[in-house]
């Protein structure tokens, strides 16, 4: 990716969400730039928006995430469990793969 994101209007503009509002306890967002365990569990790609959130382990995700057009999958923290990732993709990506 090559322009970078910063400000919560270019991120609701490009993906579609407010990521301050994503997860029950909502901890932070960044794009993503390397495929890690998590990003691989949830099929996330570089350039997908990351929403972190502490409501992983026996907390059911966030309904309004799978919700979201852009939503591409979530997973937990593979060292602390009570952290959740939801990945989401750039619009014109997701609109792209709904055709």
């Amino acid at each position: 990716m090559s322009e970078h994101v910063t400000s919560v209007e270019e991120v609701m503009a490009r993906y579609g969400v407010d990521p301050r509002s994503i997860g029950l306890r909502h901890r932070g967002w960044w794009i993503v730039t390397e495929i890690e365990d998590e990003e691989e569990q949830a099929g996330a790609k570089i350039g997908d928006l990351c929403v972190k959130a502490r409501d992983g382990g026996c907390n059911a995700p966030d309904p309004a995430a799978f919700r979201a057009p852009s939503f591409r999958g979530t997973a937990c923290d593979s060292f602390d469990e009570t952290y959740r990732y939801y990945y989401f993709a750039p619009l014109e990506e997701a609109t792209a793969d709904a055709d």
